[in-house]
């Protein structure tokens, strides 16, 4: 009887243990819509005033297919959301190749608000046991490009997530923080910004479509990740 007790004791504290780190894992996000199968999150953060941003949804293409798009700087205004103007930079200082991609991009806001911009750094890592792909992207402080008209970003975090389901489907996390600057209220930014992830995810979904991407079988990344 005793013995049984302490099995019932220990199952206990496994699944308590267990629920305990399922919700840290996802501490904070709070679900805020659905489009398509494609869920978006939101969740505040101690590094910034505006909320940071988080879609997760299915891309009907190989994992190769969709690392080709991501690695595109250029067709990044036909589906990120908002995005206007993109393009890879390959100076003495900000050296593009490989793994690690330098790029410039534009976001669009409506009218009066000004536009905002960004210099980033990405680096594609690849998990060669399960075949994730993961690419970081962070705002680096630069004067390239510096626009008087154009508000230069003070923070700007992306990830993004690939990982195969399949030969043919892509699981998609997207998820970023994007601190405008300027005078922006953050309610206001919360407005502009809820449908983010969603909506770059769908742009996702018809860009691999594409015939300059939708045959693409090989996978480039090859530095390893040190995620685990």
């Amino acid at each position: 009887m005793l013995r049984f007790s302490r099995l019932i004791t220990l199952t206990i504290f496994i699944v308590v243990m267990s629920l305990a780190f399922a919700w840290a894992s996802d501490e904070g996000w709070l679900k805020i819509g659905e489009s398509d199968g494609i869920t978006g999150y939101t969740r505040s953060t101690a590094r910034s005033s505006v909320d940071e941003i988080k879609a997760v949804g299915i891309v009907d293409a190989p994992i190769a297919v969709v690392e080709a798009v991501i690695r595109d700087v250029s067709v990044m205004p036909q589906y990120i959301f908002m995005c206007r103007e993109a393009a890879m930079i390959d100076t003495p200082d900000m050296k593009s190749g490989g793994d690690v991609i330098y790029f410039y991009s534009v976001t669009d806001l409506p009218f009066p608000v000004d536009d905002r911009d960004a210099v980033a750094r990405a680096v594609l890592s690849v998990d060669k046991a399960t075949g994730i792909i993961y690419c970081h992207a962070e705002g680096i402080k630069t004067t390239y490009k510096q626009d008087k008209k154009i508000v230069r970003m003070p923070l700007s975090i992306i990830d993004c997530t690939l990982a195969p389901r399949g030969a043919d489907k892509t699981q998609v996390t997207y998820q970023i923080l994007a601190d405008p600057g300027g005078e922006l209220p953050s309610p206001l930014v919360r407005i502009l910004t809820k449908g983010y992830g969603i909506k770059t995810i769908a742009g996702l979904r018809e860009m691999v479509k594409k015939d300059k991407f939708r045959n693409v079988r090989k996978i480039v990344t090859t530095t390893l990740t040190t995620k685990r």
